[in-house]
């Protein structure tokens, strides 16, 4: 079971990695929302971080907690992302997920390890859902550029902004 922590680990940072390269040198040029982006990478970074720790630490309530958050998020972030990063993120999700009902199974107290998992998941996908409802709040419009976009809001509803010579003119609501 440790393994399969290190071996999700890798392949989450070299999604990570892929998707920061990818993003800055195939897809170059200035974003609305330059927020987005690192906060996809920096997420993915956290995630791999706690497929390491699930693996390395001691037999115990975190370890399976730290295996939960990266089953949820792995999940989750996969599904959302499933047409550009996210069909190895959902694999990995699944292997994962095996591994995490492996070790509650294996835990003495499972319902302790089963309440410290789903904590974990739920945990990483809140975290991840007020992340994304921030950063696609943050719009950055360019000086004389004009763009617009919107989105659904994923916490607060959708929203539409236009940029105009540098101002950002938001409108909620359908």
């Amino acid at each position: 079971m440790r393994r399969l922590g290190l071996i999700v680990a890798g392949v989450v940072a070299t999604v990570d990695v892929l998707y920061v390269w990818y993003i800055g040198f195939v897809q170059s040029g200035t974003s609305d929302q330059p927020w987005r982006v690192p906060f996809v990478a920096s997420y993915l970074g956290a995630l791999a971080f706690c497929a390491v720790l699930s693996a390395t630490l001691p037999e115990g309530s975190w370890r399976i907690a730290f295996a939960g958050a990266s089953a949820g998020r792995l999940l989750v972030l996969g599904f959302l992302a499933l047409f550009s990063i996210g069909l190895p993120l959902v694999v990995m999700g699944l292997v994962t997920a095996a591994g995490l009902i492996r070790m509650i199974n294996s835990a003495t107290r499972r319902d302790l390890a089963a309440r410290a998992s789903i904590a974990g998941a739920l945990t990483a996908v809140l975290v991840m859902l007020a992340g994304f409802g921030i950063a696609e709040r943050i719009i950055a419009c360019p000086p004389g550029a004009v763009s617009g976009g919107g989105g659904g809001g994923l916490l607060s509803g959708p929203y539409s902004y236009t940029c105009q010579n540098g101002r950002a003119i938001v409108t909620y609501g359908p």
